[in-house]
């Protein structure tokens, strides 16, 4: 509903007006076009399929090189599974027993830091590669007209996350209210959805959540044979060389999902190997939340690192691109989100410091 509603449209305007004048405006404009939209859809081939083609098109006829346009909506459309509302961070809870609330409020720094280390890129390579700014002039009155088309979609993740931390709703009922906004604004209030349009979404909605249950059904009979297998014992195992360090484990954990990112789905990653590791993540002291935050950023990575990535074939697809050019263009994005993923492993009050604020423990 949010992604056909014409909210990525105005949250790109909106994004353009706050910081496109500067030198490599369109590409920062990318990064929180993506880091707003992506706290909406929640998934990072939702980002691609609602905002790639627009961003990457606009992006070129700015004059930046196509591969580096996909480059960018590539590596900002993963804060998609990070920023709240996330689909992957609610089924994370309900595998492992974690609070929503809590990840919720986890994902916030870890978040934020991503689309900052994005942006981060494009300055270092902006002036050297003479990357144009926007010369269009910004009003107060335009800036004021566009924040108040935004608005509706800005306050979308504000009263997910307020309504389930303020003890509101739970995340079941948030999920309904979330539903029912995005179909009065999109409905009522922009006029872009017909009553086709929503029976559309309602069908791909269903065919996506019966997808999910099954995989859910699989994936527990998977641990299931796992447990027989005494698997989980196998890679306590394997781990154990690292039980001496803290920080080895972590990066042992770190690899074996990124890598599980690269070629599995990044729910069944979860599902399947989040039971294995928690308890020897636990016993060295990482809390639930900041381990939950770890994984997901890890597979979630993975879906853009080569060989194999979703997100990848997604953007060759939408834009016409081929992979080679695309990944080398990737690349420096690719090595400062794997620097993110030890920093967050490393560093605790990273992800425990707004849970605890709240009360969460």
């Amino acid at each position: 509903l949010m992604s056909r509603s014409g909210m990525a449209e105005r949250l790109m305007h909106f994004s353009n007006l706050v910081i496109g004048r500067v030198r490599g405006g369109f590409a920062y404009v990318n990064v929180l076009a993506s880091l707003l939209f992506s706290g909406l859809t929640g998934v990072a081939v939702g980002d691609i399929a609602a905002l790639g083609k627009v961003e990457v098109i606009a992006m070129e006829k700015a004059g930046y090189p196509r591969p580096f346009a996909a480059a960018v909506t590539v590596a900002s459309s993963l804060v998609g599974p990070i920023i709240p509302p996330s689909g992957i961070i609610i089924l994370y809870c309900a595998i492992m027993n974690v609070s929503i609330g809590a990840m919720f409020l986890a994902a916030l720094i870890p978040g934020v830091l991503m689309a900052v280390a994005d942006m981060l890129v494009i300055g270092l390579q902006a002036k050297p590669r003479n990357f144009p700014k926007s010369e269009v002039k910004r009003t107060l009155p335009e800036f004021v007209i566009g924040t108040k088309d935004a608005a509706l979609a800005l306050m979308m993740p504000f009263v997910l996350i307020g309504g389930i931390v303020g003890g509101i709703m739970t995340p079941t009922e948030a999920a309904a209210v979330s539903v029912l906004y995005a179909l009065v604004v999109g409905v009522y209030i922009y006029r872009a959805l017909s009553l086709r349009d929503v029976y559309r979404i309602f069908i791909s909605s269903s065919f996506d959540a019966a997808r999910l249950l099954f995989m859910i059904g699989a994936a527990l009979t998977m641990t299931w044979i796992f447990a027989l297998e005494d698997f989980a014992g196998k890679i306590s195992v394997l781990f154990a060389y690292f039980n001496g360090s803290p920080l080895m484990l972590i990066l042992a954990i770190n690899v074996l999902f990124l890598i599980l990112g690269m070629f599995m789905d990044a729910a069944l990653a979860l599902i399947l190997f989040g039971p294995i590791v928690a308890p020897l993540a636990y016993a060295i002291g990482v809390s639930p939340t900041q381990l939950g935050i770890m994984l997901i950023v890890n597979v979630t990575v993975g879906l853009a690192t080569p060989p194999i990535g979703n997100v990848l074939f997604a953007m060759c697809s939408v834009v016409t691109l081929k992979m080679g050019d695309l990944i080398r263009e990737l690349l420096p994005f690719l090595a400062i989100k794997f620097v993110l993923l030890v920093v967050i492993g490393l560093f605790p009050f990273l992800t425990n410091a707004i849970p605890a604020y709240f009360g969460f423990r």
